[in-house]
């Protein structure tokens, strides 16, 4: 078996039965005695930390097939730029971009943000658009013409007017998106072919198909996409990447985020400078001191990869140590927290086994329902199997309750 991209979050399946289709691959080589090999230019932690105990053979490829030096990266501190109302896009960025036009050369921005604005908000009254039906803005889709939740497809038309305190043409976009990048080049350099990439317009195999072959073929001279661009694909005349949020992800409860973020730039960065000449990668950063940002400018995975293990190591989190999450939904919010609250209610800890919460979720409510999270954490996996089912045995689930287990979760919303 090959796992390509091995590191990537789509291999966790987290609808319905919940797996980690890498961890079963290498459970099935185990078992049926063949070899199987994890492929990534990013391996995760957890491969890393394996590669480091000898568990696993480690083979470095430390070139690219081009033979090619590695894109050059430069991080503009954004404290320092002083945009323009409505400017997003750095000045050294656009300096760069013109430079590579002139030159018959391709641009790729990344902002791994859908639509227009994330945020669209009332200027008089200061009212947010809220989707009714999850803890979560509307997004400002301005092409289609309409506000969307990203997590449960509700649609709201784009009034001009305040729904609340009815003031006409207050509505004000909080934010950039890829379209609202995209429109920004294409004011700045209207001569070029700017387009958007993202799953709402690369929603099959035939529509990304399209757009990549009209990347290659040179139909598009500036592509704005999110990560749904960030790995697998060769484009020759690409010598500009830019990104223009780097610290989106550097926040958070999530303990993977670090980890997940400092994967996308280098992924993203592998985009540039693969043919005909070195690449040149532009990180636009509030935080270039940040260590993961100063890491990934310097190249030195290696201590990114020990310090990050090291500070989980620290705090006991895997892959030094196995986790289950329980979430809890339903459409009553005092029973769900009730029936969570008996769930940990006079339990008697084992050595080794942890609780943590139960909390409201980050995404407390999600399709009309409300959720509350707990965390298990114990030092061996199958003495965490075992405890967790006793815990769900002994308190009997009500009707109106639906609980979920998440063996070794891969997100924490």
């Amino acid at each position: 078996i090959v796992v390509d991209e091995e590191h990537d979050l789509s291999f966790k399946q987290e609808d319905n039965i919940r797996y980690q289709a890498r961890d079963l691959a290498i459970v099935r080589s185990q078992l049926e005695k063949f070899p199987i090999i994890l492929s990534s230019a990013t391996p995760s932690l957890e491969t890393q930390n394996n590669i480091q105990k000898k568990k696993f053979t480690h083979l470095f490829l430390s070139s690219q097939y081009s033979g090619l030096k590695l894109p050059d990266i430069k991080l503009i501190d954004m404290k320092k730029e002083h945009l323009q109302k409505n400017q997003w896009i750095s000045q050294t960025i656009l300096n760069a971009i013109e430079k590579s036009l002139s030159n018959g050369e391709q641009i790729l921005l990344f902002l791994n943000r859908r639509g227009y604005s994330p945020l669209v908000l009332c200027y008089s009254c200061g009212f947010r658009y809220q989707c009714s039906q999850c803890s979560s803005w509307l997004v400002m889709h301005k092409k289609k013409n309409r506000l969307l939740c990203h997590h449960c497809g509700s649609i709201s038309s784009i009034e001009t007017t305040c729904v609340k305190c009815q003031t006409p043409d207050s509505l004000k976009p909080i934010g950039p998106g890829v379209e609202r990048l995209a429109e920004e080049i294409e004011a700045i350099f209207p001569n070029y072919s700017t387009k958007t990439m993202s799953s709402d317009n690369a929603n099959t195999p035939n529509k990304i198909k399209k757009i990549v072959e009209n990347f290659e073929n040179k139909k598009i001279d500036i592509l704005v996409a999110t990560q749904i661009m960030a790995k697998g694909y060769h484009f020759p005349n690409l010598s500009i990447v830019g990104v223009i949020d780097a610290d989106a992800g550097l926040s958070g409860g999530d303990m993977r985020a670090v980890e997940r973020t400092y994967n996308l730039l280098q992924q993203v960065s592998g985009r540039a400078g693969r043919t005909k000449k070195v690449g040149q990668v532009y990180i636009q950063t509030y935080y270039p001191e940040n260590s993961v940002i100063r890491t990934f400018k310097d190249r030195d995975r290696d201590n990114f990869i020990k310090q990050t293990l090291e500070e989980r190591k620290q705090f006991n989190i895997p892959p030094f140590s196995f986790m289950t999450a329980i979430v809890l939904s339903g459409s009553s919010r005092a029973k769900v927290e009730s029936f969570a609250n008996d769930l940990v209610k006079g339990k008697n800890l084992e050595k080794g086994i942890e609780i943590m919460g139960p909390v409201e979720a980050p995404l407390f409510l999600l399709r009309g329902r409300y959720r509350y999270r707990l965390l298990l954490k114990g030092d061996k996996r199958s003495k965490l199997n075992l405890f967790t089912r006793k815990m769900i045995k002994k308190t009997p689930l009500p009707s109106n309750i639906r609980l979920t287990v998440d063996v070794d979760p891969y997100t924490f919303t």
